[in-house]
């Protein structure tokens, strides 16, 4: 057995070692002797007593057994192995995590934990994934989440189990769990969106809207969209010309373009032949409506095309 000089660094797992050889020598077992009353190699007890590594928590059970130790000394060789683990890690002064009882946010909650587990000497995900009777299991991706400070516990049952294989105390437990209500009431908060007060503003009726008949709207919800602006502009053109012709003023130049296309489609709809050049400007309007009137072979068409002007 070689323990490190009292100059040299002091090696992680020495306490456990010193533990450990003091239980032999109490029992007055040589390491073979111990070796075969554990059930393990020499060179087994040899690594165990040398304080650079730590068997496992199986192997280290049966070590003590094997020399007699109690309950007491059995639990001092699991903390000893855990403060060994946790100084071998050399993870825990990053943290930084708050004490239990001050543990308002996400962020320290996960802290806290992370740290209760590298306390714990970071035990294997199988204990969080298969725990003691009673305990509701820990899948390892979530216990993998918690450790590494990426999410938390789905439930207060596996907060539970997550603090009872961590070997976390009675009294902090009742501030984790008070902690993990305060942290999932405020997560509740702010997934509940404020309720806004829509102001719906009134709808006013573009002028003239209310004088059309309903005849009038069930044929416009029978035109395709894409047509109705189109029969509008005629439409309009015609009672623009009409009220102009009354009146005795000119139309407004915008209405010879309106006119010149209602011709074109007109002409096109009943297949006469098209006239590139007569133009509106020379002709007029009327004297382009009257020569497609003589050429059109439907008057009936007509008639319903010009009922308004």
């Amino acid at each position: 057995m070689t323990f490190p000089r009292p100059d040299g660094p002091r090696l992680p797992f020495a306490g456990l070692a010193e533990h450990l050889t003091a239980l032999r020598r109490a029992a007055r077992l040589s390491q073979r002797e111990l070796a075969a009353a554990a059930a393990v190699s020499r060179g087994t007890v040899q690594r165990a007593e040398s304080g650079a590594a730590a068997p496992s928590m199986e192997v280290l059970d049966a070590l003590v057994r094997a020399c007699g130790g109690d309950q007491a000394a059995l639990g001092r060789a699991h903390v000893l192995r855990m403060r060994g683990r946790t100084e071998q890690r050399g993870r825990l002064p990053g943290l930084k995590a708050p004490a239990a009882g001050l543990v308002h946010t996400v962020q320290d909650l996960g802290a806290a934990l992370a740290t209760e587990y590298e306390r714990a000497g970071a035990p294997p995900l199988s204990r969080f994934v298969s725990p003691a009777e009673g305990h509701e299991p820990i899948p390892r991706t979530t216990a993998w989440r918690i450790i590494s400070r990426q999410g938390l516990p789905a439930d207060a049952e596996q907060l539970q189990t997550f603090l009872d294989v961590c070997r976390v105390g009675r009294t902090a437990q009742r501030h984790y769990r008070k902690a993990y209500g305060r942290v999932l009431a405020a997560r509740r908060r702010r997934s509940t969106p404020p309720r806004h007060t829509v102001q719906r503003t009134p709808v006013v009726p573009v002028r003239g809207t209310e004088k059309i008949p309903q005849y009038y709207k069930d044929l416009l919800d029978l035109m395709p969209e894409e047509n109705v602006e189109t029969v509008f502009a005629f439409g309009v053109a015609h009672f623009v010309a009409g009220q102009a012709h009354r009146n005795g003023t000119a139309p407004p130049r915008s209405l010879e373009q309106v006119m010149q296309i209602a011709v074109e489609l007109f002409v096109e709809a009943n297949r006469l032949p098209a006239a590139p050049e007569r133009d509106v400007r020379l002709f007029g309007p009327d004297r382009l409506l009257m020569e497609a009137k003589e050429s059109v072979k439907d008057p009936g068409a007509w008639d319903l095309f010009t009922r308004r002007r």
